[in-house]
């Protein structure tokens, strides 16, 4: 068995039985599911409450004159007056006034008490084309001046067609996937660097490197703990989904649809990012000498990895400009780059693929220096190795 593997399955057997390990992956994930499913009921059954809120109007127009049948939870009155008075004696959360040159102006007001209730303004623009529509004979025609609008959406690059009820997920799932994979990762390196100084400051590694060499450890530990990176990632996206799967019918959710492409180009990010960042995590970790010193060096990687949330206003505003294309091929702000423009723009094959290579080589690269320092940091323990000695 090769000796990588032994590290590799240490690493995850060892961190996986961890309490702060199983409260992050399981306990935190049924928490937060718990938490949206009952808030999600809440707004749920409020948006419910004010969709069937009773509603009062006065037409002054004759347009609500016509043979349409009217919503259950709508009430004419005859003048301003009486509208006014069920509206003060609770008899109606609000009243709607049709002006009489509403097909000259298409002025309407709309009065109530308190808080207007959600989604008034839908029940009123539907009721208004229902009856405007109502003298047209062609039922096709009425029913496209009911409901104008079926929008779908073709992206010509890669072929991806997208709903008018799945817009809203198309640029909300990137964001999701780029939160939970740098948390994802940041948690799994910080085991990396803290796993490599309390062996390093125990003696232990020194022991160890007799039967396992710097870089056969180093790949072990990456890919073992890359594993349990996986593990969380899996969890918490199981959570993200039953949560959306719950919650689909209140159609407070109902636009969250998760393109396939997308969760397969993240997943490759998301391994290319880890193996990246785990192996500058382990050189910080061999080269410092305490965990609050590597910990302290590690928050300048952190903050250089998050570069892109700050130039996130070019990605709205041009997903394809130089800046976002630029950040694309920089090994260190690839991944949530490249998720993060595929919210906007379908991103060019190209770039896709040569960044994927430059993180590829760099990450060798890394593990390559990581190993060096690894090893110098066994030889000349309590002294940092000069860049001479590394190279």
């Amino acid at each position: 068995m090769p000796k990588w593997w032994l590290v590799a399955r240490h690493e995850f057997v060892t961190h996986i039985r961890r309490r702060s390990f199983l409260l992050a992956a399981f306990g935190l994930p049924l928490l937060i599911v718990a938490i949206m499913i009952i808030v999600f009921s809440l707004v749920a059954d409020n948006v419910s409450r004010d969709v069937t809120a009773p509603i009062g109007y006065v037409d002054h127009s004759g347009v609500l004159a016509q043979a349409v049948e009217r919503p259950n939870n709508f009430t004419a009155f005859p003048d301003e007056d009486a509208a006014r008075a069920a509206l003060d004696a609770g008899n109606v959360a609000g009243y709607f006034v049709v002006q009489a040159d509403y097909l000259q102006s298409g002025n309407i007001s709309f009065y109530h008490s308190s808080d207007a209730p959600l989604r008034i303004d839908d029940a009123i623009d539907e009721y208004l084309a229902a009856n405007l529509s109502a003298e047209v004979s062609d039922p096709a025609l009425a029913r496209l001046i009911r409901d104008p609008v079926n929008l779908e959406v073709r992206t010509l690059d890669n072929g991806r067609t997208i709903r008018d009820d799945g817009i809203m997920g198309v640029f909300i799932a990137p964001f999701i996937f780029v939160t939970i994979f740098l948390a994802v990762t940041q948690a799994t390196s910080g085991y990396l660097m803290s796993s490599v100084v309390e062996e390093k400051a125990n003696r232990i590694m020194e022991i160890l490197i007799t039967s396992v060499s710097p870089f056969q450890m180093l790949a072990g530990k990456l890919i073992g703990l890359g594993a349990l990176g996986l593990v969380q990632i899996a969890v918490w996206l199981a959570a993200g989904g039953l949560v959306i799967a719950l919650n689909r019918g209140t159609g407070i959710l109902a636009g969250i649809d998760i393109p396939p492409d997308l969760v397969v180009l993240s997943l490759v990010y998301f391994l290319l990012f880890y193996f990246l960042y785990g192996a500058i995590m382990a050189g910080i970790g061999a080269v410092t000498g305490s965990e609050q010193e590597s910990r302290q060096i590690a928050g300048i990687f952190g903050f250089i990895f998050a570069i892109p949330f700050f130039a996130i206003y070019t990605f709205f505003q041009d997903p394809n400009g130089p800046l976002p294309v630029a950040l694309t091929l920089i090994p260190v702000t690839a991944p949530m780059v490249v998720i993060l423009r595929s919210a906007f723009t379908a991103i060019p094959a190209w770039q896709i693929a040569l960044s994927i290579v430059l993180m590829i080589a760099t990450t060798i690269l890394v593990v390559w220096i990581s190993a060096r320092i690894f090893r110098w940091s066994l030889l000349m323990y309590g002294k940092r190795p000069s860049l001479r000695m590394l190279m």
